[in-house]
Protein backbone atom coordinates (compact mmCIF):
# COMPACT_ATOMS: atom_id res chain seq x y z
CA UNK A 1 0.00 0.00 0.00
CA UNK A 2 2.80 2.20 0.96
CA UNK A 3 4.30 1.92 -2.53
CA UNK A 4 1.20 2.87 -4.57
CA UNK A 5 1.43 5.72 -2.36
CA UNK A 6 5.01 6.68 -3.43
CA UNK A 7 4.19 6.44 -6.77
CA UNK A 8 3.77 9.60 -9.12
CA UNK A 9 -0.11 9.09 -9.04
CA UNK A 10 -0.31 8.54 -5.52
CA UNK A 11 1.80 11.12 -4.30
CA UNK A 12 -0.55 13.42 -6.57
CA UNK A 13 -3.57 12.27 -5.37
CA UNK A 14 -2.47 12.94 -1.69
CA UNK A 15 -1.55 16.58 -2.60
CA UNK A 16 -4.70 16.77 -4.47
CA UNK A 17 -7.08 15.46 -1.26
CA UNK A 18 -4.85 17.70 0.71
CA UNK A 19 -6.43 21.23 -1.26
CA UNK A 20 -9.89 19.47 -0.40
CA UNK A 21 -9.11 18.75 3.34
CA UNK A 22 -7.89 22.81 3.54
CA UNK A 23 -11.63 23.93 1.69
CA UNK A 24 -12.94 22.06 4.38
CA UNK A 25 -11.43 23.57 7.27
CA UNK A 26 -13.33 26.60 6.15
CA UNK A 27 -16.33 25.33 5.47
CA UNK A 28 -17.77 25.74 9.35
CA UNK A 29 -16.44 29.05 9.37
CA UNK A 30 -18.47 30.21 5.76
CA UNK A 31 -21.26 28.67 7.36
CA UNK A 32 -21.53 30.62 10.89
CA UNK A 33 -19.99 33.94 9.70
CA UNK A 34 -23.52 35.85 8.81
CA UNK A 35 -24.20 35.06 12.52
CA UNK A 36 -21.30 35.95 14.48
CA UNK A 37 -20.48 39.41 15.47
CA UNK A 38 -16.77 40.84 14.56
CA UNK A 39 -14.67 39.44 17.51
CA UNK A 40 -16.29 36.11 16.99
CA UNK A 41 -15.21 36.22 13.39
CA UNK A 42 -12.02 36.69 13.91
CA UNK A 43 -11.29 33.88 16.29
CA UNK A 44 -13.31 31.56 14.30
CA UNK A 45 -11.30 32.44 10.96
CA UNK A 46 -7.70 32.53 13.22
CA UNK A 47 -8.86 28.88 14.21
CA UNK A 48 -9.93 28.14 10.37
CA UNK A 49 -6.40 29.38 9.34
CA UNK A 50 -5.12 26.86 11.95
CA UNK A 51 -6.38 23.88 11.03
CA UNK A 52 -5.94 24.00 7.63
CA UNK A 53 -2.43 25.28 8.13
CA UNK A 54 -2.15 21.72 10.35
CA UNK A 55 -3.29 19.88 7.38
CA UNK A 56 -1.25 20.85 5.05
CA UNK A 57 2.03 20.69 6.93
CA UNK A 58 1.20 16.95 7.92
CA UNK A 59 0.70 16.09 4.55
CA UNK A 60 3.66 17.80 3.21
CA UNK A 61 5.74 16.40 6.22
CA UNK A 62 4.72 12.68 4.94
CA UNK A 63 5.21 13.35 2.02
CA UNK A 64 8.83 14.57 2.20
CA UNK A 65 10.85 15.37 -1.11
CA UNK A 66 9.93 18.35 -3.17
CA UNK A 67 6.33 18.68 -1.91
CA UNK A 68 7.89 19.21 2.03
CA UNK A 69 10.11 22.02 0.18
CA UNK A 70 7.15 23.81 -1.03
CA UNK A 71 5.91 24.16 2.12
CA UNK A 72 9.33 25.08 3.92
CA UNK A 73 9.01 28.19 0.51
CA UNK A 74 5.61 28.77 1.77
CA UNK A 75 6.66 29.16 5.40
CA UNK A 76 8.74 31.73 4.42
CA UNK A 77 5.63 34.78 3.32
CA UNK A 78 5.83 35.97 6.81
CA UNK A 79 3.82 39.68 6.59
CA UNK A 80 1.64 37.68 3.96
CA UNK A 81 -0.09 34.39 4.86
CA UNK A 82 -2.09 34.58 8.10
CA UNK A 83 0.59 34.27 11.45
CA UNK A 84 -1.51 30.95 12.41
CA UNK A 85 -0.18 29.72 8.96
CA UNK A 86 3.11 30.60 9.33
CA UNK A 87 3.75 28.72 12.76
CA UNK A 88 2.46 25.68 11.87
CA UNK A 89 4.45 25.92 8.55
CA UNK A 90 7.37 26.74 10.14
CA UNK A 91 7.58 23.29 11.84
CA UNK A 92 8.50 22.21 8.56
CA UNK A 93 12.14 23.86 8.47
CA UNK A 94 13.16 21.65 11.48
CA UNK A 95 10.17 19.03 12.01
CA UNK A 96 9.09 15.61 9.66
CA UNK A 97 8.13 12.21 10.76
CA UNK A 98 11.43 10.43 11.65
CA UNK A 99 11.99 6.93 10.07
CA UNK A 100 11.68 4.17 12.80
CA UNK A 101 15.04 3.37 14.39
CA UNK A 102 15.42 -0.04 12.45
CA UNK A 103 14.53 1.26 9.14
CA UNK A 104 17.40 4.40 9.88
CA UNK A 105 20.11 1.62 11.16
CA UNK A 106 19.35 -0.06 7.54
CA UNK A 107 19.64 3.17 5.75
CA UNK A 108 22.72 3.56 7.41
CA UNK A 109 24.64 0.57 7.48
CA UNK A 110 23.42 -0.10 3.64
CA UNK A 111 25.37 3.03 2.66
CA UNK A 112 28.36 3.15 5.33
CA UNK A 113 28.77 -0.54 5.55
CA UNK A 114 28.85 -0.65 9.43
CA UNK A 115 25.87 0.10 12.24
CA UNK A 116 26.23 3.36 13.60
CA UNK A 117 27.61 1.97 17.04
CA UNK A 118 30.50 0.69 15.00
CA UNK A 119 31.11 4.09 13.78
CA UNK A 120 31.25 6.58 16.61
CA UNK A 121 31.76 6.36 20.37
CA UNK A 122 28.18 7.56 20.84
CA UNK A 123 24.78 7.56 18.63
CA UNK A 124 21.36 9.08 19.59
CA UNK A 125 19.41 7.25 17.47
CA UNK A 126 16.61 10.03 18.34
CA UNK A 127 16.69 12.39 15.74
CA UNK A 128 17.08 16.45 16.83
CA UNK A 129 16.15 17.53 13.30
CA UNK A 130 14.09 15.77 10.72
CA UNK A 131 13.55 17.60 7.16
CA UNK A 132 12.44 16.82 3.65
CA UNK A 133 15.24 14.63 2.75
CA UNK A 134 16.86 13.28 5.61
CA UNK A 135 17.03 13.37 8.95
CA UNK A 136 20.12 14.48 11.64
CA UNK A 137 21.55 12.98 14.35
CA UNK A 138 23.95 14.03 17.81
CA UNK A 139 27.11 11.64 17.77
CA UNK A 140 29.90 11.77 19.17
CA UNK A 141 33.06 10.77 17.11
CA UNK A 142 35.63 7.87 18.48
CA UNK A 143 38.00 11.03 19.22
CA UNK A 144 35.41 12.67 21.49
CA UNK A 145 34.41 15.51 18.94
CA UNK A 146 30.63 16.06 18.58
CA UNK A 147 28.74 15.77 15.37
CA UNK A 148 25.45 15.55 13.57
CA UNK A 149 25.10 12.96 11.31
CA UNK A 150 22.34 13.41 8.63
CA UNK A 151 20.89 9.95 7.35
CA UNK A 152 18.98 10.29 4.35
CA UNK A 153 15.52 8.97 3.54
CA UNK A 154 15.24 5.73 1.95
CA UNK A 155 13.62 5.76 -2.02
CA UNK A 156 14.04 9.76 -1.84
CA UNK A 157 15.46 10.26 -5.17
CA UNK A 158 12.45 8.24 -6.71
CA UNK A 159 10.05 10.55 -4.50
CA UNK A 160 11.36 13.51 -5.75
CA UNK A 161 11.35 12.28 -9.71
CA UNK A 162 7.77 11.43 -8.87
CA UNK A 163 6.74 14.85 -7.90
CA UNK A 164 8.38 16.44 -10.99
CA UNK A 165 6.87 13.68 -13.26
CA UNK A 166 3.47 15.39 -11.78
CA UNK A 167 4.65 18.66 -11.96
CA UNK A 168 5.83 18.78 -15.36
CA UNK A 169 2.42 16.80 -16.28
CA UNK A 170 0.16 19.61 -14.50
CA UNK A 171 2.03 22.66 -15.84
CA UNK A 172 2.14 21.70 -19.25
CA UNK A 173 -0.40 25.05 -19.88
CA UNK A 174 1.85 26.69 -17.97
CA UNK A 175 4.89 25.84 -20.00
CA UNK A 176 3.02 26.03 -23.48
CA UNK A 177 2.09 29.78 -23.06
CA UNK A 178 5.64 30.41 -21.73
CA UNK A 179 4.53 31.44 -18.27
CA UNK A 180 6.52 28.67 -16.57
CA UNK A 181 9.66 27.51 -18.96
CA UNK A 182 10.68 23.88 -19.21
CA UNK A 183 14.43 25.24 -18.47
CA UNK A 184 12.90 26.86 -15.38
CA UNK A 185 11.31 22.98 -14.36
CA UNK A 186 14.63 21.69 -15.27
CA UNK A 187 16.49 23.92 -13.73
CA UNK A 188 14.64 23.16 -9.73
CA UNK A 189 14.64 19.03 -10.75
CA UNK A 190 18.30 18.94 -11.03
CA UNK A 191 19.19 21.06 -8.04
CA UNK A 192 16.68 19.10 -5.93
CA UNK A 193 17.73 16.19 -7.33
CA UNK A 194 21.89 17.33 -6.50
CA UNK A 195 21.19 17.35 -2.71
CA UNK A 196 20.48 13.48 -2.30
CA UNK A 197 24.42 13.50 -3.07
CA UNK A 198 26.05 14.03 0.26
CA UNK A 199 29.65 13.77 -1.02
CA UNK A 200 28.66 16.70 -3.35
CA UNK A 201 27.32 18.16 -0.24
CA UNK A 202 30.65 17.77 1.62
CA UNK A 203 32.51 19.44 -1.00
CA UNK A 204 30.22 21.95 -0.93
CA UNK A 205 31.17 22.71 2.74
CA UNK A 206 34.37 22.65 2.43
CA UNK A 207 34.14 25.07 -0.56
CA UNK A 208 32.40 27.59 1.58
CA UNK A 209 34.17 27.04 4.51
CA UNK A 210 37.38 28.46 2.69
CA UNK A 211 35.55 30.81 1.24
CA UNK A 212 33.72 32.32 3.82
CA UNK A 213 36.42 32.63 5.51
CA UNK A 214 37.34 36.27 5.21
CA UNK A 215 33.68 36.49 7.31
CA UNK A 216 34.61 35.98 10.78
CA UNK A 217 31.27 36.41 11.86
CA UNK A 218 29.71 32.53 9.95
CA UNK A 219 30.51 29.86 11.11
CA UNK A 220 30.31 26.85 8.61
CA UNK A 221 30.68 23.12 10.00
CA UNK A 222 33.72 20.90 9.34
CA UNK A 223 33.00 17.04 7.11
CA UNK A 224 34.32 14.31 8.93
CA UNK A 225 34.70 12.20 5.74
CA UNK A 226 35.98 8.97 6.71
CA UNK A 227 32.29 8.74 8.95
CA UNK A 228 30.20 9.94 5.15
CA UNK A 229 29.48 8.45 2.18
CA UNK A 230 26.80 9.16 -0.26
CA UNK A 231 23.76 8.83 1.65
CA UNK A 232 25.13 9.54 5.34
CA UNK A 233 26.95 13.16 6.03
CA UNK A 234 29.06 13.78 9.44
CA UNK A 235 29.73 17.42 9.92
CA UNK A 236 30.62 19.30 13.68
CA UNK A 237 28.10 20.83 15.49
CA UNK A 238 27.31 24.16 14.65
CA UNK A 239 26.46 26.44 17.71
CA UNK A 240 23.57 29.13 17.63
CA UNK A 241 20.06 29.33 18.12
CA UNK A 242 17.29 28.81 15.22
CA UNK A 243 15.74 32.40 14.24
CA UNK A 244 12.49 31.83 16.46
CA UNK A 245 14.57 30.80 19.39
CA UNK A 246 16.52 33.63 19.11
CA UNK A 247 14.20 36.39 19.40
CA UNK A 248 12.56 34.92 22.13
CA UNK A 249 15.05 35.55 24.41
CA UNK A 250 14.20 39.27 23.44
CA UNK A 251 17.20 40.30 21.72
CA UNK A 252 18.00 44.08 21.93
CA UNK A 253 16.88 46.23 18.40
CA UNK A 254 21.08 47.00 18.25
CA UNK A 255 21.92 43.06 18.13
CA UNK A 256 18.82 42.27 15.68
CA UNK A 257 20.49 45.17 13.51
CA UNK A 258 23.49 43.74 13.47
CA UNK A 259 22.47 40.05 12.60
CA UNK A 260 20.91 41.87 9.64
CA UNK A 261 23.67 43.54 8.41
CA UNK A 262 25.68 40.30 8.54
CA UNK A 263 22.66 38.57 6.66
CA UNK A 264 22.72 40.96 3.99
CA UNK A 265 26.67 41.12 4.17
CA UNK A 266 26.73 37.52 3.59
CA UNK A 267 24.19 36.89 0.75
CA UNK A 268 25.91 39.71 -1.75
CA UNK A 269 29.85 38.14 -0.46
CA UNK A 270 28.44 34.78 -2.09
CA UNK A 271 26.53 36.17 -4.88
CA UNK A 272 29.22 38.65 -6.01
CA UNK A 273 32.37 37.80 -4.46
CA UNK A 274 32.24 33.54 -5.09
CA UNK A 275 29.20 33.86 -7.26
CA UNK A 276 28.56 30.73 -5.19
CA UNK A 277 25.30 31.08 -2.62
CA UNK A 278 23.78 28.52 -0.32
CA UNK A 279 20.53 28.13 -2.02
CA UNK A 280 18.55 26.53 0.87
CA UNK A 281 17.46 29.61 2.65
CA UNK A 282 14.85 29.01 5.26
CA UNK A 283 15.28 29.74 8.56
CA UNK A 284 16.51 26.40 9.89
CA UNK A 285 19.31 26.61 8.04
CA UNK A 286 20.71 29.61 10.11
CA UNK A 287 22.26 29.79 13.47
CA UNK A 288 22.23 32.86 15.34
CA UNK A 289 24.84 33.02 18.78
CA UNK A 290 24.27 35.70 21.70
CA UNK A 291 26.92 37.86 20.09
CA UNK A 292 25.53 38.01 16.67
CA UNK A 293 27.53 35.60 14.72
CA UNK A 294 26.00 33.21 12.32
CA UNK A 295 26.05 29.28 11.54
CA UNK A 296 24.99 28.12 8.53
CA UNK A 297 24.40 24.73 7.65
CA UNK A 298 22.49 22.68 5.21
CA UNK A 299 24.70 22.91 2.01
CA UNK A 300 22.88 20.25 -0.41
CA UNK A 301 21.41 23.10 -2.76
CA UNK A 302 24.32 25.34 -4.02
CA UNK A 303 23.87 27.45 -6.91
CA UNK A 304 26.88 29.29 -9.29
CA UNK A 305 26.57 31.80 -11.16
CA UNK A 306 28.78 32.80 -14.26
CA UNK A 307 31.22 35.51 -14.53
CA UNK A 308 29.23 37.45 -17.11
CA UNK A 309 25.90 36.58 -15.23
CA UNK A 310 27.50 38.08 -11.96
CA UNK A 311 28.58 41.31 -13.99
CA UNK A 312 25.34 42.21 -15.24
CA UNK A 313 23.77 42.08 -11.67
CA UNK A 314 26.58 44.54 -10.81
CA UNK A 315 25.87 47.04 -13.26
CA UNK A 316 22.32 47.17 -12.36
CA UNK A 317 22.65 46.65 -8.24
CA UNK A 318 22.32 50.58 -7.40
CA UNK A 319 21.51 51.85 -10.66
CA UNK A 320 21.30 55.43 -10.44
CA UNK A 321 19.49 55.93 -13.94
CA UNK A 322 16.33 56.06 -15.29
CA UNK A 323 15.02 52.91 -16.21
CA UNK A 324 13.34 53.94 -19.24
CA UNK A 325 17.14 54.68 -20.41
CA UNK A 326 18.82 52.94 -23.22
CA UNK A 327 21.77 52.21 -21.14
CA UNK A 328 19.43 49.99 -18.77
CA UNK A 329 17.56 48.45 -21.10
CA UNK A 330 20.36 47.60 -22.86
CA UNK A 331 22.04 45.66 -19.87
CA UNK A 332 18.69 44.01 -19.48
CA UNK A 333 18.71 42.64 -23.05
CA UNK A 334 22.27 41.88 -22.36
CA UNK A 335 21.04 39.41 -19.79
CA UNK A 336 18.48 37.64 -21.37
CA UNK A 337 21.30 37.49 -24.87
CA UNK A 338 23.52 35.17 -22.33
CA UNK A 339 20.92 32.58 -22.63
CA UNK A 340 19.45 32.60 -26.04
CA UNK A 341 16.09 34.44 -25.03
CA UNK A 342 14.86 37.66 -26.41
CA UNK A 343 12.72 39.56 -24.01
CA UNK A 344 9.38 40.73 -25.05
CA UNK A 345 7.73 44.46 -23.88
CA UNK A 346 5.56 43.02 -21.46
CA UNK A 347 8.66 41.13 -19.90
CA UNK A 348 10.95 44.92 -20.08
CA UNK A 349 8.13 46.41 -18.60
CA UNK A 350 7.81 44.17 -15.44
CA UNK A 351 11.45 44.23 -14.84
CA UNK A 352 11.78 47.78 -14.99
CA UNK A 353 9.06 48.26 -12.29
CA UNK A 354 10.46 45.50 -10.17
CA UNK A 355 13.90 47.70 -10.20
CA UNK A 356 12.20 51.11 -9.61
CA UNK A 357 9.13 49.73 -7.49
CA UNK A 358 10.93 47.18 -5.02
CA UNK A 359 14.81 47.28 -5.52
CA UNK A 360 14.94 51.46 -5.71
CA UNK A 361 13.43 51.53 -2.68
CA UNK A 362 15.04 48.69 -0.44
CA UNK A 363 18.24 49.59 -1.52
CA UNK A 364 18.51 53.68 -3.07
CA UNK A 365 21.13 54.40 -5.33
CA UNK A 366 22.07 57.69 -3.64
CA UNK A 367 25.36 57.18 -1.95
CA UNK A 368 24.48 60.60 0.23
CA UNK A 369 21.73 58.20 1.74
CA UNK A 370 24.07 55.61 2.38
CA UNK A 371 23.55 56.40 6.38
CA UNK A 372 19.88 55.75 6.18
CA UNK A 373 19.46 52.16 7.08
CA UNK A 374 16.11 50.51 5.48
CA UNK A 375 13.45 49.17 8.01
CA UNK A 376 12.69 45.73 7.23
CA UNK A 377 10.30 45.73 9.92
CA UNK A 378 7.92 47.41 7.40
CA UNK A 379 4.95 44.87 6.97
CA UNK A 380 4.93 45.97 3.07
CA UNK A 381 8.55 44.71 1.99
CA UNK A 382 7.32 41.63 1.21
CA UNK A 383 4.43 41.72 -0.40
CA UNK A 384 6.40 44.57 -2.23
CA UNK A 385 8.96 41.86 -3.44
CA UNK A 386 6.08 38.65 -4.30
CA UNK A 387 3.76 41.09 -6.19
CA UNK A 388 6.46 42.52 -8.45
CA UNK A 389 7.91 38.73 -8.90
CA UNK A 390 4.74 37.46 -9.58
CA UNK A 391 4.38 40.21 -12.45
CA UNK A 392 7.88 39.04 -13.83
CA UNK A 393 6.15 35.45 -13.88
CA UNK A 394 2.68 36.88 -15.97
CA UNK A 395 4.63 38.61 -18.46
CA UNK A 396 7.12 35.89 -19.46
CA UNK A 397 10.09 36.97 -18.49
CA UNK A 398 11.86 34.37 -16.00
CA UNK A 399 14.84 33.44 -16.65
CA UNK A 400 15.89 29.68 -15.26
CA UNK A 401 18.91 31.43 -13.95
CA UNK A 402 16.25 33.58 -11.36
CA UNK A 403 15.07 31.02 -9.69
CA UNK A 404 16.98 30.10 -6.96
CA UNK A 405 18.55 34.07 -6.38
CA UNK A 406 14.89 34.75 -5.87
CA UNK A 407 14.29 31.84 -3.38
CA UNK A 408 17.14 33.25 -1.76
CA UNK A 409 16.17 36.46 -1.63
CA UNK A 410 12.77 35.97 -0.56
CA UNK A 411 14.20 33.57 2.09
CA UNK A 412 16.59 36.55 3.41
CA UNK A 413 14.02 39.22 3.33
CA UNK A 414 11.70 37.13 5.40
CA UNK A 415 14.40 36.50 7.77
CA UNK A 416 15.46 40.31 7.86
CA UNK A 417 11.15 40.61 8.54
CA UNK A 418 10.93 38.86 11.40
CA UNK A 419 14.48 40.48 12.91
CA UNK A 420 12.81 43.71 12.70
CA UNK A 421 15.68 44.56 11.50
CA UNK A 422 17.15 47.95 10.10
CA UNK A 423 20.04 47.56 7.56
CA UNK A 424 22.49 49.62 5.91
CA UNK A 425 21.92 48.04 2.59
CA UNK A 426 23.08 50.26 -0.01
CA UNK A 427 26.54 50.75 1.64
CA UNK A 428 26.17 47.16 2.05
CA UNK A 429 26.14 46.26 -1.47
CA UNK A 430 28.25 49.30 -2.68
CA UNK A 431 31.30 47.95 -0.79
CA UNK A 432 31.67 44.83 -2.43
CA UNK A 433 30.61 46.57 -5.64
CA UNK A 434 33.47 48.73 -5.18
CA UNK A 435 35.84 45.50 -4.09
CA UNK A 436 34.59 44.30 -7.92
CA UNK A 437 35.59 47.27 -9.50
CA UNK A 438 39.00 47.76 -7.93
CA UNK A 439 40.06 44.11 -8.32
Amino acid sequence: MAAKRDTPAGRAARMAGTGVSVAGSYMGYLLQRAFLDQPAREAKLKAAHGRAARRVRDELMSLRGPAMKLGQALSLQSGVLPDEAIVELAKLQREAPPMHPTLMRAQFSGSLGRDPEDVFAKFDLEPFAAASLGQVHRATTKTGELAAVKVQYPNIRDAIKNDFTWFRTVSKPAQISGHVPKSMIDELETQILAETDYRQEANHIEFFARGLAPLRFVTVPRVFRACSSDQVLTMSLVPGRHVDEFLARRPSQALRDLVGERLLELFYFQVLRLRTFHADPHAGNYLIADDGSIGLVDFGCVKRFSRAFVGNLSALYLYRGARESAHFQSLIDQRYAMFGTKLGRAGRQALSEFAEKFYRKVYPPEIEKDHIPFDFGESVVLHDYLRESRKLMRSKAALHEHVFLARVEIGLYDMLHRLRARVHTSRIVRKFLEDRASA
